[in-house]
């Protein structure tokens, strides 16, 4: 069967399907012919009365399509996932105590270190921050791997010559 795919700009193009294809394979269809991304794809079918489509398993024929129906294509915008605001990570001192802190995943390392003087007490000159076994000195604490809920180690610097 023909059905003919409409754009909001008021572009038809026909397509041929098989009654028994699924909406996922139309899409896949239309991202072939039309080059429209399956995921920014919304099809709403014509049938008598105007339906979305949010079941890309279901069959064409399930939504009452028919030779010459006509289906409204929509295309949408991915939506970017939104980095978290604050994640937590646990700082683990020479004496093997845990303590948690709340950052900004693109917090820097110097940022991070003054946190630490105001919390543990040690002086940001005197702490050496290591992570996944690489020594933390500068840029983000994101360069170095830190996550949500990851465990940097604070070792003091060993002092003499």
């Amino acid at each position: 069967m023909d059905l003919t795919i409409s754009l909001l700009k008021g572009e038809r193009y026909t397509l041929r399907v098989r009654p028994h294809d699924t909406v996922g394979s139309l899409k896949i269809l239309i991202q072939q012919k039309l080059g429209i991304a399956c995921e920014t794809q919304k099809l709403v079918f014509e049938n008598g009365s105007n339906t979305t489509s949010n079941d890309d398993s279901a069959t064409l024929e399930s939504y009452g399509l028919h030779s010459g129906a006509r289906v409204n294509l929509l295309v949408t915008l991915p939506t970017p996932p939104t980095p978290p605001t604050q994640i937590q990570v646990f700082l683990k001192n020479d004496k093997g105590v845990n303590s948690t802190y709340d950052i900004k995943p693109d917090e820097t390392v110097s940022h991070f270190k003054s946190k630490v003087e105001a919390s543990e007490g040690v002086a940001v000159s005197q702490q050496r921050l290591v992570h996944e076994g690489k020594v933390m000195n500068e840029g983000k604490l994101s360069d170095y791997h830190v996550r949500a809920n990851s465990t940097i180690f604070l070792n003091m610097r060993l002092r003499g010559g």
